[in-house]
This record gives C-alpha cells, structure tokens and sequence, in this order.
C-alpha cells in the first residue's frame, strides 16, 4: 500500500457491499473527526458497521484513536449495492447527526433508503434515537455501482440540503446522477426533491464505489464535488470533479475536469466514499475505499489537497495566444526563443494540399516564439528541388555543437507512412532552415543522439518504403556534411521506433527501453560504437517492458551519477484501449552489469507523457493520458519526481489536455512551456480557428520553487568555457549557492529529448561575491554545445539562466 494511504484498523470483513466516509467535530471544538461506514456481506443478511477516529490530522492520520465498530441498528438487506455516510448538525443543538443511506438490491428493481442518527456522542453513539428508514423517491435504477451522501452547509436561514448521489449501472456506459431533498430536518423530513441531474462527461462502464460532497470554496457558494472509482481493465483508478457555484436546484454554474486521486493502488474495490474537512487551516478531501485483494478487505484512506497553493503545487498559466504551428516537435534554442515545428503535423490533407508550407496562406510549417516579448515569427519553408515542403513531422532531432537543429527523416508520405532521407539544419541565430547532406535510407520514427564528439547517431524508423526497419545506425560529421553507416553485431533484434537513447559518461549509448508504437522484442541496452560492428549489452529487469510505449525517459540529475529513469507508458496500438502504467524502473548504469529496480510509482499512471529536468534537480512530469488519445482521461495534473527521496508530489492542475504529439521543455527562467497535442488526430488545413483535434494553445508552469522567496542571481558569467576549466561567476548569493549546474536545451518529441542532461560544476569556492566552479572534463558527460547555466540556492530556488557555449 503506498504511504499516503492510511488503513482503517480492525476492518474484519472479507466482502463488502458499500462502504463511506464523513468527517466533522463531535465535540463541536473545531477539531475533525473520521467517520467510516462498511455494509459486511456475509452468507446471510447484510449489516451495516460505523466507527469513528478522532482528531484527524492533515496527514490523513487519526491521532485520538479509533472507537469500536457500531452498528447501525435495522439493517435489513441481504444484498447491497452501496452505501454512504454524511455528519451535520440538523437541528441547531451542537450535536452532530449521522446520515446513512444505502441501496437495497432484491430481486427486482433496486430501492435507496436513508435514515438520521440524532446527536452523536464524542465515542459515536447516537443519543437522540434513529429515525425510520426513508425511501428516496423516483428511484429508477435495477443495478447500481454505489450510493453516497452529503449535506449542504447552512444557508442564510439555517437551512440544509440533502444531496444523494448515485451511479446507476445501464445495459451500456454507467451514468453518475445526483438530486438534491431541500430543506433537509432533524427527523428526515425534506420539502421537496430536485429532478435527478445527470454529472456531465461520465466514462466509466463499470464503477466499484462513489462519493459525493457539497463544499463552500470560503467565499460563501457551493461546490458540488462527486467521485469515482473506475473498474478498468487491470488496475483500478478513482476520479473527482467539482462543479462550482451551485444554483437553487443543485445545479452547477460551471464543470471542472476529471482529476486523478494519486497512487490508486487496488485491483479490486468494494465500495467508496469522500468528504471535504478543514483540517489545518484548507480544505482537505479525504479519500475512502474498500480494497478486495483475495484475502481479507480493507479500509483504506488518504488526503488530498482542494485549496490551491503555488508554493506546494506550483502554478499553470494559459497564455493568450496560440503557438502558430502544431508543436509536435519543440526545441529551446540557445537565444533563449523556442521554436515549434511540424511540418504537416499529422494532417494527410495538409501534406496533399497545395496550401501546405504557405506561410501568407497561415499554413507554415514552424514557427520561433520569444518569450519575453511574445513575439512570433515564420522562418520560410524549406523546399526540396521539386518545390515541396520538407516535413519534419515524425523526424528526429538533435542539437549540434554550434547551437544548430539538426532534423533528419521525417515524412514522406502518408498511408503508409514512408520516411524521408533528407536532412535539415535551423540556424537559431539566422532563424533560417538550409538542407544538409541526407543520410543512406529514410528514417520516419528516428532517434538523434549528439555524441562526445559532436557527431550525431541516427538509429531506427521506418525506410522510404514505408514497412521496413532502418536498423543501419548512421553518424553524422558537420564538418565534413557526411553520414557513415554503421552495423550492430549479428543476433541484435535492432532498435524500436523513436527508441529511447542515451549518450553515457563512457561514451557508449545506451536504450532505455522507451519507444513508440513499436512492438518489438528488445531488452534495453548499452551500444558500443568502439567496436565494429558495435555491440550490444543487455540491461534486464524494466518493469512493465510491453507498456513503455510513449513513456518517458531521462537521465536522472546530476548526469554524473550515470542513472536513467523510464517511466509511464502505455500498450503498442490500443485494441482494447488498455490503461497506461505508472511504473517506475531505474537503473545505475556505474556498474558492470547494470540492472533495473522498481522505483516509487508515479502518483498517476499516464501515457503521451512528458519528463522535464528542473534546475532543483527534480523531474516534472506534465500531460498524456490513462488510454491512448483520450481526452477524457487526459491528466490534467502534474507531478515532480524528487530523485533524493524517491518520491513523487501531485501539482497544480493544468488546462489544457496534452496526449499524443504534445511536447514541453525548460524555459531559462526556470519554467516549462507545454504545447501540442492531438487528441485524435489532425485533419484540417486551416489552422485558424483551431482545428479541435489540433492543439495549439500554450500553457506555462511555475514550479513552487518560483514562490519561496527570492532568487539567486547571475551578474557574470562566461559565454564559452572549455573542458575542465574553473569559471568565475558573478552573484550576491555567492555564500549560499546549493549547486551550479549546466543544463542542455531541450527538443522533444514524442514523448522522448535525447539531448536532455544536468550536469553538476564543482564548486571550488564562494565567497566576495563569487563562485568558482569547474566544468566536467569530459566531453562524454556533457557533449559539447550551447548550456544553461544555473545556480540554486539553499532553499532550493534557481537563478534566472545564462548561456555558456562548452567547447572542446
């Protein structure tokens, strides 16, 4: 069981048919109490079974221990198919009242009842009697996958509401609905009933629990916030969405997304619940279910954060203009400006159409943003000898020694897709595109890896015939504007389709693992290109290797430590629309015979995935997606991966969904652009209004470590250093200064940046106003090329970057 779920002691019951949770003060003091409902669904009747934990903390832990299990008296189902808790104080006496509800499932059509325990005692005993049971009126459904409960906060008058939330199991798709009995009293009683309100967007076909709460966000309205566990092929997975500013009928003026509960852990569920507590001083959602492993079940819960705060989570802006191109492909260039491009960015009528490259027509094929001025331009289309645009889309990409893009293969046609042999340079000081010497076959799916060197690798995609493997690997001069073929030794299955590859400290090359839409059978592996042919080590052991398409993968900061990360991912192709993974491998390749280990799973599993170095020597890992394409399951949700720790930490929620072709990289101010994305496809020629199956709106995140406090800063620093040479850098901070680290720009595609790296400087001193600190000392850590520098303080929070170009 992760951490940051808590069981319920003394659960007893080995199955369960419902299950719920509440929580306020009993001892009307301020301080939250836990209150859980569990339906045990023995041989016989059915009974239904509450405790309560006192004095719950913002952890999720109970800190007053637990009373004994209480029966709620009369149950009389043989079989349920739900149940739910809510706490209020009806009547205005300072004791709170207990709410049950449940569904009763006889041999026709199902029936919900609820009933009022009137004044609770601080150890849960209900002093004032029980209420009869009360049937909910128009109740429609024969099958349902759980019930929940909740009770509107006063209004003016002092009056409440209860909201009954269910989800009724249809012959297809499941529907979540609620209704609302206003004028909620002491006895049960309610004025009348609002209709049943169906909750927008609702995907899951099979559902094993469900909870409901009705919150004041603190400025005096209402939120509606429903909940549910999806019972999907393999691992389960839960969800919550909040509906803001309820009306008089219970209906809300605006919908938020679905958002993923982290580190959902059970295969099986039996019932569940939520409930919104202040604890702490925010509104915190705890989260509650029964796991049904084989054996025994259990109670389990965890905390999650409802109130936003950017020094935790970090902070999103969608800014207000479009990126101009579909950024399947993004590179930070070594101007500080980025630069999206696309080509025919995954549109077959944009490549046929005879507007495709005209940039007056508003059909270019890549675009340079500035982000400080926001200010856009259109480099001009590069045309090949018969005047058509050279399409990047589907190409791989590498950064240069001299701060050059180099792009090689790409499209050449569509259905098959064939791979082009051309290869292009952008000149980011030009901001021009020119061709280069083209390689031996096409590539469409390629990988580049720039070398110690300064060459460039060129492995895997698909030939100019569409259906054949390139699995020649090619080494590209810019010197001499040539590429030499290279073969691997005999028995090597080859590499996959945009494989996963890593320049090592050795200057061997090493395969994580990661690919795209490639199904072959190929351990990760360690290339030596010393060797001719070059050899091939095996690395065993990646958990999950059948999921990692469209993971990600990174060397993990500092690149001296020589380990890489693969996580996510999903199944090749999506017959069965089978759910992503949130397994973590990782492995030291320092040793002579590396293998992976599991690391802390990612709070959300998620394919499309995109895994971004942050200065702090952390990971963010924003986007993708718990089913290939899919919108609606689109995690919105970012999280950070703290190598030290090995820990994973949810934050803030993004607008815009991001799958397939999104991309995002490292500003030198310390933030991540996010931007791409085709939810299905693209099929449009017209880029303006945007086409919905193209995504061209950019995001920006702010990590916490931007609102702790001031930030270091750089006043001098050189803007080209050799190899194992001590710099001299300029900053007030000299004292405090953490690490200064040289991190190489991004250019993503796919899910995948094999440029990526940071590498530690060693500090030699700081003090007056200065820091000294030496560059690595070989080129195969850190391959020559244009850098961020970065400083970062104690506190954890990075300088604003400057450029140094690292030259053999």
């Amino acid at each position: 069981m992760p951490a940051t779920f808590r069981a319920v002691p003394d659960w007893f019951s080995w199955n369960n048919e419902g299950g719920g949770v509440a929580a306020g003060s009993l001892a009307g003091d301020g301080t939250q109490d836990l209150l859980v409902l569990m339906v045990d669904g023995p041989a016989g009747a059915n009974q239904g079974y509450y405790r309560v934990g006192r004095n719950l903390v913002a952890d999720g832990a109970v800190t007053g221990g637990w009373t004994p299990w209480i029966a709620v008296p009369d149950w009389f189902s043989w079989t349920n198919q739900g149940a739910g808790i809510a706490v209020a104080d009806l009547d205005g006496n300072g004791h709170l009242d207990l709410i049950v509800v449940m569904v009763d499932a006889p041999a026709g059509p199902n029936q919900a009842y609820y009933r009022i325990g009137r004044s609770l005692a601080t150890d849960g005993t209900v002093t004032g009697g029980w209420t009869a049971w009360t049937p909910v009126p128009d109740w429609f459904s024969w099958e349902n996958q759980g019930i929940a409960v909740a009770v509107t906060p006063p209004d003016p008058q002092g009056r409440r509401d209860l909201a009954v939330f269910t989800v009724d199991n249809a012959a297809e798709v499941n529907r979540g609905v609620y209704r609302f009995g206003r004028d909620l009293t002491a006895d049960g009683a309610v004025a009348d009933w609002t209709e049943w309100t169906d909750v927008p967007g609702w995907f899951s076909w099979d559902n094993q629990g469900c909870g409901v709460a009705v919150t004041d966000p603190g400025d005096g309205s209402r939120d509606l916030v429903v909940f549910q566990i999806d019972n999907a092929v393999g691992l389960n997975q839960a969800f919550y969405r909040i509906g803001a500013g309820l009306d008089g009928n219970g209906d809300p003026a605006e919908w938020g997304d679905w958002l993923g509960v982290p580190s959902w852990f059970s295969w099986e569920n039996q019932g569940g619940g939520i409930a919104v507590a202040t604890v702490g001083g925010a509104r915190r959602m705890v989260v509650f279910a029964v796991d049904n492993p084989p054996q025994q079940n259990a109670g389990i819960c965890q905390v999650v954060e409802l109130d936003h705060d950017p020094g935790r989570d970090g902070q999103w802006e969608l800014l207000p203009f479009h990126s101009g191109v579909l950024a399947v492909h993004t590179a930070l260039l070594p101007t500080g400006k980025v630069l999206f491009f696309a080509g025919s960015g995954s549109s077959a009528v944009r490549f046929a159409s005879p507007q495709f490259g005209d940039e007056v027509a508003g059909v270019a094929t890549s675009v340079v943003w500035d982000p400080p001025g926001n200010a856009f331009s259109h480099p001009p289309t590069l045309r090949t000898a018969d005047g058509t645009p050279f399409d990047f889309f589907c190409g791989g990409d590498s950064f240069l020694p001299d701060g050059r893009l180099l792009s090689a293969g790409g499209t050449l046609a569509y259905n098959p897709f064939k791979g082009r042999k051309d290869v292009a340079v952008f000149d980011p000081f030009t901001e021009q595109w020119s061709f280069a010497g083209g390689m031996e076959h096409g590539r469409w799916y390629p990988t580049l890896t720039t070398l110690a060197d300064g060459r460039v690798l060129a492995t895997t995609g698909l030939t100019e015939t569409g259906f054949a493997h390139n699995q020649t690997l090619e080494l590209y001069s810019a010197a001499e504007d040539t590429w030499r073929a290279r073969l691997v030794q005999p028995g090597f299955p080859g590499l996959p389709l945009y494989a996963h590859n890593f320049l090592l400290a050795d200057g061997r090359v090493f395969f994580s693992g990661g690919r795209m839409d490639d199904p072959l059978d190929v351990e990760p592996a360690i290339l030596d290109l010393t060797q001719d042919p070059v050899t091939a080590q095996p690395v065993p052991d990646l958990l999950d290797p059948d999921f990692r398409n469209q993971s990600a993968s990174v060397i993990l900061p500092p690149a001296q430590d020589q380990r890489v990360m693969v996580c996510g991912g999903g199944p090749v192709g999506k017959p069965d629309q089978t759910d992503a993974t949130g397994a973590v491998s990782i492995v030291d390749l320092t040793q002579p015979d590396p293998a992976y280990v599991a690391g802390t799973p990612m709070c959300l599993p998620r394919l499309h995935l995109n895994a971004v170095i942050l200065p702090d020597h952390t990971i963010f890992v924003s986007g993708g997606s718990l089913k290939q394409e899919d919108e609606p399951l689109a995690r919105l949700q970012g999280e950070i991966y703290d190598p030290a720790t090995d820990t994973w930490t949810l934050t803030a929620a993004a607008t815009v969904p991001r799958l397939y072709h999104s991309t995002a990289v490292l500003l030198p101010d310390g933030r991540v652009v996010a931007a791409g994305g085709n939810p299905e496809g693209g099929h449009s020629v017209t880029w303006e209004p945007p086409d919905p199956e193209e995504e061209l709106r950019l995001e920006v995140f702010s990590p916490p470590y931007l609102f702790r406090g001031p930030r270091p800063e750089i006043t001098a620093a050189p803007v080209a250093c050799a190899y194992g040479e001590t710099l001299t850098i300029g900053t007030p901070q000299a004292g405090r200064i953490r690490w200064a680290s040289l991190i190489r720009p991004g250019v993503t595609t796919h899910s995948f940046d094999s440029d990526q790296r940071l590498v530690d400087l060693d500090i030699v001193s700081q003090a007056g106003g200065e820091l000294r600190a030496s560059t690595p000392a070989h080129a195969a850590l850190a391959p020559p090329g244009w850098y961020m520098l970065f400083l970062v303080d104690d506190d954890g929070i990075p300088s604003v970057a400057s450029w140094t170009r690292l030259r053999p």
